[in-house]
């Protein structure tokens, strides 16, 4: 990959979840041999994904690619390698994971420039065992990639105005993803479990959470898979997941969440979650909306 200046390029970190933990345990000849064999691992990956490792800063990678979609490859091939090597596994390693694409500088081997920046946020803010990227990355990639990412959260970065809003990258099995929530949002694995499934009925709008959709996002922004367009509705309102043989509704909103259990009392859940009933109804924001056009019901089928 060529040093042209000015590009527009896909750059990944990579860094490994808590590795002082690896230190203080096990002394610094072993713990650094470890972090050397995971980061040659990940290197390998980087490579094999048409990428380049532009540096090595402590436990953590830098890399660039020409394209989002081969950082994404490349970020769930890290995650699978790493969860796949007996060593890596016994050590309780695991990999912490963001990307951005934008602008870059590229000069005598190094990038500079925005792009750097913003996904050095993205890896700060993945948690252990996930991937980061954001709304602007994933625009820019394939379109079958736009139904499998989870939008989790929005955030702010230095410098700019406008937030950023995030979404995790799912890989491996269903049971194996992670939210920035720290919540499970996956299926286990079984016949019964794998058919569980939640309808979610909203105007003419319905949609199922099942283990192949693990996780459905309600909100104003067009950008979620159950849209209500309402002044008191959060632009990520609410998600929906389906951990193992439960459906939870996961509120992230500002005015709250209204949930009507069928034959039971309304109860407000506002940055807390629940696990859903049988059968109900749902309101965002404001009470009132219930037994009207703007609740949403949802049924185990």
């Amino acid at each position: 990959m060529a040093d042209d200046t000015h590009q527009t390029q896909a750059i990944l970190f990579a860094d490994i979840a808590n590795s002082t933990r690896l230190y203080e345990q096990l002394g610094d000849a072993r713990a650094l041999e470890l972090v050397t064999s995971c980061l040659s691992l990940v290197e390998k990956v980087t490579l094999a994904n048409h990428g380049q490792v532009v540096k090595t800063i402590g436990d953590e990678v830098m890399c660039r690619f020409a394209q989002p979609d081969q950082a994404m490859a490349a970020a769930v091939g890290m995650q699978e390698t790493i969860s796949d090597d007996e060593t890596m596994v016994a050590y309780r390693i695991r990999l912490r994971i963001g990307f951005h694409y934008g602008p870059v500088i590229c000069e005598s081997g190094d990038v500079y420039g925005d792009a750097v920046n913003v996904a050095a946020r993205m890896v700060q803010q993945a948690k252990a065992g996930q991937i980061i990227t954001n709304h602007a990355t994933l625009q820019q990639m394939a379109p079958r990639h736009h139904r499998t990412t989870r939008l989790v959260d929005e955030t702010r970065i230095k410098g700019k105005q406008a937030l950023l809003t995030i979404y995790e990258i799912p890989w491996g099995h269903p049971e194996e993803m992670t939210m920035i929530s720290g919540a499970m949002g996956a299926a286990a694995k079984g016949k019964a479990k794998a058919e569980l499934r939640l309808r979610l009925r909203f105007q003419n709008r319905e949609v199922v959470v099942d283990a192949q959709t693990p996780v459905v996002t309600i909100g104003r922004d067009a950008i979620n898979h159950l849209v209500v367009n309402e002044p008191r509705v959060s632009r990520l309102h609410a998600r929906i997941e389906l951990r193992r043989d439960k459906f939870v509704l996961v509120d992230q909103s500002t005015n709250g969440t209204y949930i009507l259990p069928a034959d039971q009392e309304t109860v407000l859940m506002r940055r807390d979650e629940i696990v859903l009933p049988a059968a109900g109804a749902i309101s965002l924001g404001h009470a009132g909306f219930l037994a009207t056009p703007m609740e949403i019901r949802f049924q185990h089928i």
